[in-house]
C-alpha cells in the first residue's frame, strides 16, 4: 500500500453557515498579517466577480483565495470547483482534459471557448476526446484568476461559446523575483485486480525581472512525471481456455474482466515566457509563449489470468496492445492596447503549431496464442491554426459601443502508417490519411445603452463568415476529394439588466449562436469499433456536409448581496438545432445498395436544454479569516426531434447530469496558515445517447456519479510556502467510462524571493 505522510494538521471540518442580513463591511486590515517576504491573498466577494470578460449575463470569476485553496497540479486544476462545467481529467497530465459548460457532452469541445491573456487555447480543430485546450501553455502559478459566462451571451465571441468561455488571466509582473515549486503525488489504486502503487513529481523554475516603470518579462521551465492508473480494464469470454478465472463486475455482468491496460507513465516539460511592456502615450504590449514537449508510454499491460504453469498469459484476452504517444507543440502569440481617437483598442494574433505528433502502437496481442506481435501503426499529425481578434470601444452619452474584428484559420492532415516494428516504427505502407482545413471571419457590434440610472439595455449583432477546403480522404491508394463549402450566420444578442439597488441585479438575455464545423467533425476518418470488420477503416464515420448548430438561448438571472455574503440565481433554456454528434443511422451499402447500420457524426434535429444554478458566496462570516463558496446546478437535456433516428427522440443527452454541486471552505486563522475542504459531485449521466439497459451504472464502462471530497493545508514562513493536501478523501471509485484517480496525496514546496 502507498504510504505518504499527512500531517496532523490537515484535517477536515464540518461548517455551518449562517446568512447575515447586515449591510456591507469593509474587510479588516488587521486581519493581514504577512510578512515581507509572504504575499497574501485576502478573501473579497469582488475577486469572484468579472473584470475583463464583458457580458450582462451570468459570469463568475475563480480568484486567486479560491486558487490557493486547491491542489492544483496542472493547470486545469484551478476551476475545479466553479458551478455548472467539469473538466475531463482522467489522471495527473492527462493531455485530453476537455472542458464541458452545462449540458455539453465530454466530447463538444468546439463549444468552449478559452483564452489566456486574450490568446486563444482552445482546440477547434475538431470535436472529441483529443482536442482539450492546451492547458499545458501555463503552470499553475502563473494563473491570477479565471473568468467565466455561461451561454452565447455576448456578440464579442464567436459561436465557440455556445456553452462557454473561459478567460485564464495570468499574474502581473511586478518586480523582479526568482520562483521555485516542487510537489510530489501519489496514489494506490485497486480495482479488480488492480492493485498499483503509483507517484509523480514536478518541479517549476521561473524568473521574473522588471524593465523599470515600463513593464516587465517572465520565464519559466517546468518538468513534470506522473505514473496513470490504467484507463481500461480488457474482458474475455467465458468459453475461453481460462477464462474461468476472470473477474466478473458486479453491476455489468458481461464484464468478465481479465486484463488491464497498462499505466500510463506520462512526461511533460513546458518552456514558457511572458512579457508586458508600456510603450507610452497609453500603449501597452503583451506577449505569451509556451514550447511543449510531451510524451506518454503504454507499455506495460497486465493479464489476470494464469496458464498451467502459472505464468502470465493474454489468451483470450481481445483488445490489449502496447503504445507510445509524444508531441512537440508551439504556441506563441502578440497583443496590443491603447487608445487612439479617443477608442480603446486591443488588438492579439496568435499562432498554434503542432511541430511534431507520433504515436506507436501495437496491433493487438494475439487472442489465440497470447503472443505480443511487433507489427503495429504509427499515426501522425500535422496541424496549427492561427487566431486575431481586434476590438474597439468607446463611449458616446448614454452608450457604450463596442467593434470588433476576428478571424481564425484550423489546418489538419492525419496520417496512419502500417508497421513491421511499432517500436522503432519502421513504415511499410501508408494505411488511411484524411484532413482538410477550416476558416472563420467574424465581426460584432455591441451598445450597451443606459436606459435609465439602474436600467440598462445591451443590444449585439455578429456576423460570423465560415469556410471549409481542401477535405480528402485517403484508403488503400486511393483519394478521394472534398469540394469546398461555405456558409454565414447572423447572430443577434439582447440583455436587459437592472439593478434596483447596489447590492442588487436582475437580468434577462435572449442570444442565437452559430457554431460551424470543424476539420475532423467533417473530414477525419476513424476505425470500426465493433464486429467482424473492427479495426478496419470505417469509410462512413464522418460527414463532409454537416450543418452548422444554432442555438436560441434564454437566461433569467438575479443576484443580492447581503452583507459579506451573496446568493446568485439563475435559469436557462437553451435550444440547439442540428447539434452535430455522433449517433448509429440506417445508410445504403456502398455495393449492394442495403442498409445496414453505421455510427457517423451528424445532425441531430434539436436537442433542448432547461437548466438552474444557485451560487453562494461568503467572505469572513462568522469568525475571521472564514470563507465560503457553493454551488448547485440541475439540467435537464433532450433530444426533441431527430429525422434520421426518430427512436432517440425523448431520450436524455448523454454525459450530462442531472445535478452537479461543489463547495469550499476556506478558513486563515493566521496569516501564515491556511485550511481548506472541499467537495465536488455529480449525479450519474446516461453513458449514450441511445439510453439502454448500460446507460446509467456506477462502475467502469459507464459515466459515474461521484463525490470526491478534497482538503489541503498550507504553512508559510519566510520566503516558503509548505502544503499537503489529499483529493479524493474516501478513496472513491467513478468512472468517466476510464477511471477516476483514487485517493491522492499532494505535498508541495514553494520558494519566492526578490532579487
Amino acid at each position: 500500500m502507498l504510504r505518504l505522510p499527512i500531517p496532523v494538521g490537515l484535517v477536515a471540518s464540518a461548517f455551518c453557515i449562517s446568512v447575515p442580513a447586515a449591510a456591507a463591511e469593509a474587510v479588516d486590515d488587521d486581519a493581514v498579517r504577512a510578512s515581507p517576504s509572504v504575499i497574501i491573498v485576502t478573501a473579497q466577494l469582488e475577486d469572484r466577480e468579472l473584470q475583463d470578460l464583458r457580458t450582462p449575463a451570468l459570469g463568475v470569476a475563480v480568484g486567486g483565495e479560491q486558487i490557493a485553496a486547491i491542489n492544483a497540479i496542472n493547470a486545469e486544476d484551478v476551476v475545479r470547483y466553479a458551478p455548472a462545467l467539469i473538466v475531463r481529467k482522467r489522471y495527473i497530465g492527462d493531455a485530453n482534459a476537455t472542458l464541458s459548460f452545462r449540458n455539453m457532452h465530454t466530447t463538444q469541445t468546439p463549444r468552449a471557448l478559452v483564452t489566456v491573456d486574450g490568446f486563444t487555447i482552445s482546440n477547434f480543430l475538431g470535436a472529441d476526446f483529443f482536442t482539450a485546450p492546451k492547458w499545458a501553455v501555463l503552470a499553475p502559478d502563473d494563473i491570477a484568476r479565471a473568468e467565466i459566462i455561461y451561454g452565447p451571451t455576448s456578440a464579442r465571441y464567436s459561436g465557440h461559446s455556445m456553452g462557454g468561455t473561459m478567460l485564464v488571466k495570468t499574474r502581473e509582473i511586478t518586480e523582479t523575483a526568482a520562483h521555485l515549486n516542487a510537489q510530489i503525488f501519489g496514489q494506490n489504486y485497486k480495482y479488480y485486480k488492480t492493485d498499483e502503487d503509483l507517484l509523480g513529481w514536478s518541479v517549476d523554475a521561473g524568473f521574473d525581472f522588471v524593465l523599470g516603470d515600463r513593464g516587465g518579462i517572465s520565464v519559466g521551465y517546468r518538468h513534470f512525471e506522473n505514473e496513470g492508473q490504467p484507463q481500461e480494464w480488457r474482458t474475455v469470454s467465458a468459453s475461453s481456455l481460462y477464462g474461468d478465472q476472470a473477474i466478473v463486475d458486479s453491476e455489468l455482468s458481461f464484464l468478465r474482466i481479465g486484463a488491464q491496460d497498462s499505466t500510463v507513465d506520462s512526461t511533460e516539460d513546458q518552456f514558457r515566457l511572458r512579457a508586458q511592456y508600456d510603450l507610452g502615450g497609453g500603449w501597452e504590449l503583451r506577449g505569451l509563449a509556451a514550447l511543449l514537449v510531451n510524451r506518454e508510454d503504454m507499455l506495460n499491460p497486465r493479464s489476470f489470468l494464469r496458464d498451467a504453469s502459472g505464468a502470465e498469459t493474454f489468451v483470450g484476452i481481445g483488445g490489449v496492445n502496447r503504445g507510445i504517444a509524444g508531441s512537440t507543440e508551439l504556441l506563441a502569440g502578440i497583443g496590443l492596447s491603447g487608445e487612439a481617437a479617443g477608442w480603446s483598442l486591443d488588438l492579439s494574433f496568435s499562432r498554434f503549431d503542432v511541430l511534431s505528433n507520433r504515436e506507436r502502437r501495437s496491433d493487438n496481442f494475439d487472442i489465440v496464442t497470447g503472443e505480443r506481435p511487433n507489427s503495429g501503426r504509427l499515426a501522425t499529425n500535422d496541424a496549427g491554426w492561427n487566431s486575431f481578434e481586434g476590438t474597439a470601444e468607446r463611449r458616446f452619452g448614454a452608450h457604450a459601443l463596442a467593434l470588433g474584428l476576428s478571424y481564425a484559420g484550423y489546418a489538419d492532415d492525419n496520417r496512419v502508417h502500417a508497421t513491421s516494428d511499432w517500436r522503432r516504427a519502421s513504415v511499410t505502407s501508408l494505411r488511411d490519411a484524411s484532413g482538410g482545413e477550416t476558416r472563420l471571419l467574424g465581426a460584432f457590434v455591441e451598445d450597451a445603452i443606459a436606459l435609465a440610472p439602474r436600467l440598462t439595455a445591451t443590444l449585439g449583432l455578429r456576423y460570423e463568415g465560415w469556410r471549409a477546403s481542401g477535405g480528402f480522404l485517403t484508403n488503400g491508394g486511393a483519394t478521394l476529394r472534398y469540394a469546398k463549402r461555405s456558409r454565414d450566420g447572423w447572430s443577434p444578442k439582447a440583455a436587459l439588466s437592472f439593478k434596483p439597488d447596489h447590492h442588487s441585479e436582475i437580468v434577462a438575455s435572449a442570444a442565437l449562436a452559430t457554431r460551424f464545423p470543424t476539420v475532423r467533425e467533417l473530414y477525419q476518418a476513424g476505425l470500426v469499433a465493433y464486429g467482424p470488420n473492427v479495426g478496419d477503416l470505417d469509410l462512413n464515420g464522418f460527414n463532409p456536409d454537416l450543418e452548422p448548430e444554432r442555438a436560441i438561448d434564454l437566461q433569467l438571472t438575479a443576484a443580492r448581496r447581503i452583507g459579506k455574503v451573496k446568493v446568485t440565481l439563475s435559469g436557462y433554456r437553451q435550444d440547439v438545432k442540428d447539434t452535430i454528434f455522433s449517433q448509429s443511422i440506417a445508410i445504403p451499402d456502398a455495393v449492394m445498395g442495403d442498409l445496414t447500420q453505421a455510427t457517423l457524426m451528424t445532425n441531430i434535429g434539436k436537442v433542448r436544454t432547461w437548466g438552474a444554478e444557485a451560487i453562494l458566496s461568503a467572505d469572513n462570516i462568522l469568525i475571521d479569516g472564514l470563507s465560503f463558496d457553493a454551488n448547485a446546478s440541475w439540467i435537464d437535456a433532450e433530444v426533441t426531434r431527430n429525422p434520421l433516428n426518430p427512436a432517440l427522440v425523448g431520450n436524455k443527452f448523454p454525459r450530462v447530469p442531472k445535478w452537479r454541486a461543489n463547495a469550499s471552505v476556506r478558513y486563515s486563522p493566521r496569516a501564515d496558515w491556511t485550511f481548506a475542504a472541499n467537495f465536488r459531485h455529480q449525479s450519474t449521466p446516461d453513458r449514450n445517447i441511445e439510453n439502454n439497459g448500460t446507460s446509467r451504472c456506477d462502475t467502469f464502462y459507464c459515466v459515474s456519479t461521484f463525490a470526491f471530497v478534497d482538503l489541503k493545508a498550507i504553512k508559510r514562513f519566510g520566503s516558503f510556502e509548505l502544503s499537503a493536501g489529499v483529493d479524493n478523501l474516501l478513496d472513491e471509485k467513478a468512472f468517466v467510462y476510464h477511471p477516476y484517480p483514487g485517493r491522492t496525496i499532494v505535498l508541495g514546496l514553494k520558494w519566492n524571493t526578490g532579487l
